[in-house]
C-alpha cells in the first residue's frame, strides 16, 4: 500500500465519521485532504454531487466565489429592472 492509498483510506474514514458533519450537512475535517467530498444523504449513503470541506481554504474560496457570483447576478437584475430595461 503506497502513500496515496493510505491518504485515500484516511480521507474515507474522516468522511464516515459523524463528528465531521455539522448539522448533518456541513462537512468540516482538517485531516481530510479533499476540498470537495461526496454528498451524504439522510440514510448515510453517498449521493450524486459534492459538498465543500469547510476546513480547507480552497473549498471556502470556491464557496465565496459561487455566492459572490450569485449576488452579482441578482444585483445586475435589480439594476436592470430599476433602469427599466427589464419589465
Amino acid at each position: 500500500m503506497d502513500a496515496e492509498d493510505i491518504q485515500r483510506e484516511k480521507d474515507e474514514q474522516e468522511w464516515l465519521n459523524p463528528a465531521n458533519w455539522r448539522y448533518g450537512i456541513f462537512y468540516f475535517s482538517p485531516q481530510d485532504s479533499r476540498a470537495w467530498v461526496p454528498k451524504r444523504s439522510m440514510f448515510g449513503r453517498r449521493r450524486f454531487g459534492g459538498t465543500p470541506n469547510l476546513a480547507r481554504k480552497e473549498a471556502r474560496g470556491y464557496l465565496m466565489l459561487m455566492v459572490g457570483g450569485l449576488m452579482l447576478v441578482l444585483l445586475l437584475i435589480a439594476a436592470l429592472r430599476q433602469a427599466g430595461v427589464l419589465g
